[in-house]
């Protein structure tokens, strides 16, 4: 909302900001839908996997009723994509770093406990 100052054209009760925090809360809501996969005993990678589809979904459904991009345009398409996978991939590889070294903890204690 803070955005729509600089718009001349949008007042902050518009019709378009009421739309765009309706757009914002049924997307908030998908995502912390989504978020509750993390509760689950699956492999961080299939639970990543399934939520970046679900998020990466959700923000093209509704970013497309929002006219947050134009689908005319390609490369908008391309970075809503290219970004949400940046992400994601940071997020993994953090998972994956703290795995493997949680992994490497307990192979050391189990050495030494084998001593």
């Amino acid at each position: 909302m803070l955005i729509s100052l600089k718009s001349p054209h949008d007042y902050w009760l518009s019709e378009t900001i009421v739309n765009q925090f309706f757009y914002a809360v049924i997307l908030g809501t998908v995502i912390a839908v989504a978020n509750q996969l993390y509760k689950l005993d699956w492999s961080m990678f299939v639970v990543l996997l399934i939520h970046y589809a679900i998020t990466v979904t959700a923000v093209f459904i509704i970013g497309y009723y929002g006219s947050w991009f134009d689908l005319d345009n390609g490369e908008s398409v391309f970075l809503l994509y290219a970004r949400a996978s940046v992400i994601y991939l940071i997020v993994w590889l953090y998972y994956y770093t703290e795995e493997k070294r949680a992994i490497r903890k307990m192979n050391s204690q189990l050495q030494h406990r084998g001593e």
